[in-house]
């Protein structure tokens, strides 16, 4: 109910604005709600006053077409390939009108989805162009962007290492950047802690290996300026005494399994503190859940 008035509130002041796009009422309708229809339909009903402001429609018109076509089911492929199709054309319309950090990230995130529905020798052929448009946001923006450091995190997990870029530590390096970033204000992120807690359990380093290899992280962080360079060896930046926010101890005193079973605790206790949870949540805490109970 308190959501509902917010975003009523919200949309009110928008309106009274002259009809004004408001840029916070569209977030909070997408993140706070969860509506990406309805942040759809009202997207489709402004008139940018300005080049930013087109840009800055477009790829939210972008992320609420990925979002819902992300809903379509697996077997429907022409009409998640289409969603997806429009989801990039938005956010290349984004690009051409106003170059921005988010526009970029949205374009590499359609191009991303594009490629999995086609197949894993597709999916492969679109890392490559998807890894240079997500280092464009980190790089030649400096955006530091959560969601962005989770696209790097998922490539470089999920890519083969002898025939691509893939490499299971830089891709936990990135996880731990994307957790340090993210909103805990506006989101649960239980998709970041569950996915971080899977790669460090199927890394499964012992304490003393995490030690040893955190102090190799710490020089190379150091020596790397270029944030995707730099952010590889995120891990170790202040070597074996490198500390969590949901630690009480460092990461040279507990093991790859340790942390990530720390890890689903600590989700479990945010989603606990929410009173009203989205759907999206309460699905993704399932699974937080189901995990935890498989490796303790």
């Amino acid at each position: 109910m308190r959501k509902t008035v917010i975003a009523l509130l919200l949309l009110f002041a928008a309106c009274t604005l002259s009809a004004a796009f408001s840029p916070e009422y569209s977030d909070y309708t997408f993140y706070n709600l969860g509506d990406a229809a309805a942040d759809l339909e009202y997207l489709e009903q402004q008139s940018a006053a300005s080049p930013q402001e087109e840009a800055e429609i477009l790829w939210r018109m972008s992320r609420d077409v990925l979002t819902i076509t992300d809903d379509i089911p697996q077997d429907s492929k022409e009409e998640r390939l289409e969603g997806y199709g429009r989801a990039q054309d938005l956010a290349q319309q984004s690009v051409d009108t106003l170059e921005t950090a988010d526009g970029y990230h949205w374009l590499s995130s359609a191009i991303g989805r594009i490629g999995q529905v086609n197949g894993p020798l597709n999916s492969l052929s679109k890392a490559e162009p998807m890894r240079e448009l997500v280092e464009k946001v980190q790089n030649d923006f400096n955006a530091d962007m959560s969601d962005a450091w989770y696209v790097l995190g998922l490539l470089y997990n999920q890519l083969p290492g002898v025939i691509s870029f893939g490499d299971k530590d830089f891709a936990i390096s990135y996880m731990r950047r994307c957790v340090d970033t993210q909103d805990n204000v506006n989101r649960m992120n239980m998709t970041n802690y569950l996915e971080l807690a899977q790669q460090l359990y199927d890394r499964g380093w012992s304490a003393s290996k995490r030690a040893k290899e955190a102090d190799k992280m710490e020089k190379k962080y150091n020596r790397e300026s270029v944030p995707t360079e730099k952010m590889k060896y995120y891990e170790g930046r202040e070597g074996a005494d490198t500390k969590p926010f949901y630690s009480t101890v460092s990461i040279g005193q507990m093991s790859d399994a340790q942390e990530a079973a720390m890890i689903c605790q600590y989700a479990m206790a945010v989603y606990a503190s929410r009173p009203a949870p989205l759907a999206s949540d309460t699905e993704k805490y399932g699974e937080i859940v189901a995990f935890y109970d498989s490796i303790t």
